[in-house]
């Protein structure tokens, strides 16, 4: 039902190629060259204002929002026929790698399903692509533990999470309670992903403290698992979430003076493609598992 034209240039804007944008639509590359030309002569205007980096003008801006909103209303009506035909709904939703610790505390999941009959569909992914993915209706929510547009999307704090130095148990740490400054600078230092809240987060604080640590051996990842597993083999200090430190018995939580940190976990929906009617029902269920 919608223009065939609008989905071109949503994945252009996303891809900034056009050869890829062929390929991913299964279409010609002059295709997608007439389909963006024919939208500017539509309307008169010129929608990228750079062809080398697909940077948009202000009216081009303006299309693709509205092209968006044109796509997720028609993933809802088809969304909200089949449910009227099959009488259930399937629930899609990503979570960030370091923010999963969350969807056990206080049965939260098990509290989000009642809004949904039946199937689910789960994933883990870095924040920008879920943030891609809600955009352009792919997700129904997310849990995120990073800041967002909140022009974008809209969000409930489901809780705050402390981060707190740690090393592991068996290592060559495993007597000291403190970690010091020149313990930091000297040793590997074991994060989370760059670009993610709890790593951002932490170099924030850190830089309250005036710790700068940008010249120490620095090993990132997502998972919070693999994490803990080059706490071991390269025997440095990493930062995790206090919660972390109960799932996995090989961590041993240490101080820090006057390190402070936390990061606010989010429950995330698009304004624009999120079913008004499930979201009254998650705000009441959301409501009660805070009261726990």
């Amino acid at each position: 039902m919608n223009d065939p034209r609008l989905l071109t240039l949503l994945t252009l804007v996303q891809v900034k190629n056009y050869t890829k944008t062929a390929q991913r639509l299964f279409i010609t590359q002059p295709a997608v060259t007439h389909h963006i030309k024919s939208l500017e002569t539509e309307f008169d205007i010129e929608i990228f204002s750079s062809r080398k980096t697909f940077a948009l003008t202000k009216q081009g801006t303006i299309l693709v929002e509205y092209a968006r909103r044109m796509m997720n209303q028609e993933r809802e009506l088809t969304e909200a026929i089949s449910d009227s035909l099959q009488l259930k709904k399937t629930l899609y939703m990503g979570i960030t790698n370091t923010a999963v610790t969350i969807c056990s505390k206080n049965h939260l999941l098990d509290d989000l399903f009642t809004i949904y009959n039946s199937d689910a569909k789960l994933i883990t992914l870095p924040a920008q692509d879920i943030f891609d993915d809600l955009k352009e209706g792919k997700m129904d929510f997310a849990i995120v533990d990073t800041n967002y547009d909140d022009n974008l999307f809209d969000g409930i704090l489901l809780d705050t999470m402390s981060i707190v130095p740690v090393c592991h148990k068996n290592g060559k740490f495993k007597e000291i309670k403190r970690v010091t400054r020149e313990m930091l600078k000297n040793n590997p230092l074991i994060l989370g992903e760059e670009t993610e809240g709890m790593t951002l987060a932490t170099f924030h604080s850190l830089k309250a403290c005036n710790i700068n640590l940008s010249h120490v051996p620095t090993f990132h990842s997502n998972s919070p698992l693999l994490m803990t597993t080059l706490l071991e083999s390269k025997d440095g200090i990493g930062f995790l979430y206090e919660d972390y430190i109960e799932l996995f018995s090989n961590v041993k939580k240490m101080d820090l003076i006057n390190f402070k940190a936390s990061q606010g976990i989010y429950l995330l929906y698009s304004q624009n493609s999120f079913d008004q009617t499930t979201l009254k029902e998650l705000l009441k269920v959301l409501k009660k598992w805070k009261e726990k």
